[in-house]
């Protein structure tokens, strides 16, 4: 390939693959409770994925909104107290403080309940799935996504060639059979660092796949 061809890109070979993985843990440890998706399922970012037990954690929250309900409810008599003079500013604010502070116990038992309720951090498929509801999740990961609205290209290029691509240039991607076809992918990426022991970089391209017709994994040839 000589530097500057302009199709020194053909017949470059090239895999296709999603932009982006996640394994899937818990931020907290507990036993998995619903767990109902299976690979090759779709999930939409902020999409439940499953769900510790909580029996412990809903009871925290329903106690904390009743004493939040009573410490409304003393405020407000409380209020009328002082507008009559029974009592005095300090203990109408020890009133409603306790109010305040009853709120606060509120919020934080329901994002430690939030917390056994684990959801999709981004758009996804799922790709492999590790545990099943009743077993005890800790660190592990539970299951894996993966984003294949919008694959990767990688390709290695001989350093003869680094400069004589620009970022957001366009490569046409053909993918292996029995997709077939040729599809338009951006240039998202050119790594600025040469590997001395093979003389090659990489550049990498991002191609939309939002009807997912093309699936992650499979070979392809680009060109520029």
């Amino acid at each position: 390939m000589a530097q500057g061809d302009a199709n020194y890109l053909d017949a470059m070979s090239c895999m296709i693959e999603p932009s982006m993985r996640v394994d899937v843990s818990s931020a907290v440890p507990g036993v998995i409770d619903k767990l109902d998706l299976q690979v090759g399922d779709t999930v939409k970012q902020g999409g439940k994925l499953f769900s510790l037990r909580s029996g412990v954690e809903a009871a925290s929250v329903e106690m904390a909104k009743v004493r939040v309900e009573f410490a409304k409810r003393q405020m407000q008599r409380n209020d009328e107290m002082f507008k009559e003079n029974l009592i005095s500013s300090h203990e109408r604010d020890e009133f409603e403080t306790e109010y305040q502070l009853a709120l606060k116990e509120l919020k934080y038992a329901e994002e430690v309940h939030d917390l056994r309720m684990i959801t999709s951090s981004i758009n996804g498929v799922i790709i492999d799935r590790f545990m099943d509801p009743g077993e005890y999740v800790e660190d592990a990961p539970v299951i894996s996504l993966a984003n294949i609205e919008l694959l990767k290209i990688e390709l290695v290029l001989p350093y003869e060639s680094f400069g004589t691509i620009a970022k957001d240039s366009v490569l046409t991607i053909y993918p292996e059979a029995p997709v077939n076809g040729s599809y338009e992918a951006s240039i998202s990426m050119i790594d600025p660092i040469i590997d001395a022991a093979s003389g090659t970089y990489r550049i990498r391209a991002a191609l939309l796949n939002t009807d997912s017709k093309i699936p992650a994994g499979i070979k392809c040839r680009a060109a520029l």
